[in-house]
Formats: structure tokens, sequence, C-alpha cells
């Protein structure tokens, strides 16, 4: 733990180089835009860059890319402004739900009074490589592939 005075948080040298927490102002649609215009890697690697936008994990960066439709390989500077707007109520719709649900208990993660997460049962394609997609309409199955170390889960079909 490190305490600090408040007024000065933000400068603090383990907080000052992370982009803008998820639910804040600062993170919106030009901002983001912005941020991924000149970016030549993947929307998922982006994504989970905490110097872009602090917070986003490998399980929620794949849940927000398969709601919007999003495939992890996309380039992040090719993404039209409109995908790009779909993002940010993305993000906090999947970050909101994994709250609401006390997070994922995959192995260990377990909430402060110990109980344990729910969200990976609203999974709809993190960990279900080989599994039906479960878009409405789409009839493909989930894939797995690597990237930057990290497993990525997505629908090939649904996923653009």
């Amino acid at each position: 733990m490190d305490l600090g005075p408040t007024a000065s948080i933000e400068a603090h040298w383990l907080l000052k180089n992370l982009g803008p927490e998820p639910f804040s102002n600062s993170f919106n649609e030009v901002y983001l835009r912005d941020a991924l215009k000149t970016r030549k890697t993947p929307i998922k690697s982006a994504l989970l860059d905490q110097r872009l936008v602090a917070g986003l994990g490998n399980i929620y960066v794949c849940e927000v890319l398969h709601l919007t439709g999003i495939s992890p390989k996309r380039l992040s500077s090719r993404l039209s402004a409109a995908r790009v707007a779909t993002l940010v109520p993305a993000i906090r719709d999947v970050l909101g739900k994994a709250i609401e649900a006390g997070g994922s208990s995959l192995r260990d993660h377990r909430q402060t009074d110990g109980d344990l997460g729910y969200f990976q049962h609203a999974f709809q394609v993190y960990d279900r490589e080989d599994q039906s997609c479960l878009k409405k309409a789409c009839g493909g199955s989930v894939r797995r592939i690597t990237q930057s170390g990290r497993s990525s889960f997505y629908c090939a079909t649904c996923q653009r």
C-alpha cells in the first residue's frame, strides 16, 4: 500500500501513465478514436494496453470485441469511426455486468468477502473454443488464437 495526498494521486509514479478509467468522462468516443487512429497493432492488443485505457483485461476485451462484432486481429488504425463508436458503450456494458456478477472466478479470483464471482457463466466467447457462437443467426463457432502471448477467443463468422 502506498499513501499519498488525493490532490496529486494522478501524478503518482504507479498511476501517471495509465489511460483513463472506462467509466470516467475522459474515456469517450473522441478520446478512443484519437488514441487508436495511428496504432499499427491489432485492436485486441491496443485495448489491453493500460496506457490506452485502464482496467481492461483479456477476458473483458474478448467479450467486448464479440459484442461489437470486431475481429481481435483488425488493426486499430483501420477501424472506422463508426466501429470505434461502438467500443465505448460496449466496454462499459461488459465491465458493468462483470462488476454486478462479482468478476470472473476461473481459478483463484475471489471478491473481498471471499465469495466467488459469476461472470464466467455469461461468457459469450471467452474459453468457449470450438463451441457454437451464441449470437442469434450466426452459425459460426468460437476460435482461439494467441496474440501478444494471450489467448484470444472470437467468432470468425460474425467478428470482422
